[in-house]
């Protein structure tokens, strides 16, 4: 079973070593580091080089925004998850634009946890249920501008599936759709907004209140 390599970062000892002892139990994970503050993180990230990163967001020194700002520049192939209690849409937008491919609240439960620490890894996005609610509540008052128009219905539904990060098969799955439409759809979708990735598409849904 190939090991996933996972550095955690919060301002909080008791929290790590906790961390820690819970990301044991799944088996398929090991902590090869951990820090205390944003520049720790990046020094033990260029020496260590693991697949994921767990951080929170306050930190001292540099905070989790400004440190996975620096590593997805620096590092691109690593993945950073913000783990935090902060669960505004503020917080959530920022550590997007920073690169980060997960959002998960403290509050999560352990199995949500692992089973999410494993989708990234995988090189899917994981939002938990409390941070889409989150973006919902902010973005769906908004009206869509001109550039999503150019959208068809269906463009517009998958769209909002991908920001969810939900795969390909499971999009396909829950819009009746063959996987290969999808990735056509998704190909389409990137072509008409002149975007280049999953992250930007997601960024867009955001901005322009598609995630439903």
């Amino acid at each position: 079973m190939q090991q996933i390599k996972i550095i955690i970062a919060d301002d909080h000892r008791v929290f790590i070593d906790g961390m820690k002892a819970l990301l044991k139990e799944a088996g398929d994970m090991e902590i090869v580091a951990d820090a205390e503050n944003g520049n720790d993180l990046i020094e033990m990230v260029k020496l260590h080089r693991p697949d994921i990163v767990l951080t929170d967001i306050q930190m001292p020194d540099k905070d989790g925004i400004q440190a996975t700002e620096e590593i997805v520049r620096q590092f691109p192939q690593v993945k950073v998850i913000a783990l935090t209690m902060l669960n505004e849409s503020i917080f959530i937008k920022k550590m997007l634009e920073a690169g980060a491919s997960g959002y998960i609240v403290k509050t999560t439960g352990k199995e949500e946890l692992i089973a999410g620490i494993r989708k990234v890894a995988a090189g899917e996005k994981q939002f938990g249920p409390e941070v889409t609610a989150q973006l919902l509540n902010n973005f769906s008052s908004k009206t869509t501008s001109d550039s999503s128009d150019v959208l068809t219905k269906r463009e517009k539904e998958i769209l909002s599936l991908i920001a969810q990060g939900h795969t390909d098969k499971e999009i396909a799955d829950k819009v009746f759709l063959s996987p290969l439409t999808v990735i056509s759809h998704r190909k389409n979708i990137l072509s008409k907004l002149g975007l280049k990735n999953k992250v930007e598409l997601t960024r867009f849904a955001m901005e322009h209140g598609l995630l439903k």
